[in-house]
């Protein structure tokens, strides 16, 4: 089962490093339109303190998250949104767009597996008590396997989960969850 702690555990920790990569100024100009980027293949951390200067908006990231990682080279004229996600794109990290600043991160995905493992055990337990014969509950992990394997994929694919891709994993969850619920017994 996958570890994972919540975002003030991680701060009190000092393992959560919010960086604001822009400056005072360049706060109040983030604006939608599309601006000229000419950025190579660099460290992530680099790439977008680059995005964050030519488009003027700020970018929150861990200094964890970074670690390692390479941007992928960004050349033309896009909106913000689209240059911040070409960027991340193959990383395996998320591009949100958080109030009034880009955030780059893997909340999706920790929710996800979180949402997967918590089923997991809900699978074995119903396994335990007999409520669940090894066939069904099987099935019911091989259906989580997919998204395990899925959704990581898409990610770093596209540099973010949709909403439809989210909409959709969360009605698997929501099904494998009545799988788990015994059927009430008729009114007499």
């Amino acid at each position: 089962m996958r570890h994972l702690i919540s975002r003030r555990q991680r701060w009190a920790l000092g393992t959560l490093v919010s960086l604001w990569l822009a400056t005072s100024p360049a706060w109040a100009t983030c604006q939608p339109n599309a601006v000229d980027y000419d950025l190579p293949t660099q460290r992530l951390d680099q790439a977008l303190q680059q995005f964050a200067h030519r488009s003027g908006c700020f970018v929150e990231v861990t200094q964890a998250a970074l670690a390692g990682q390479q941007a992928s080279p960004t050349k033309g004229r896009f909106v913000p949104t689209t240059a911040i996600i070409h960027l991340v794109q193959g990383t395996g990290l998320e591009v949100h767009l958080d109030g009034d600043h880009y955030r780059v991160d893997h909340s999706d995905r920790e929710a996800m597996f979180a949402r997967i493992d918590a089923l997991t055990d809900e699978i074995a337990s119903a396994r335990a008590q007999g409520a669940l014969d090894a066939a069904r509950a099987n099935a019911l992990s091989a259906q989580l396997d997919v998204v395990t394997t899925q959704m990581p994929a898409l990610i770093a694919q596209q540099g973010f989960l949709s909403a439809a891709e989210k909409a959709s994993y969360t009605r698997l969850f929501a099904w494998v969850e009545t799988q788990l619920t015994p059927e009430s017994p008729p009114d007499a």
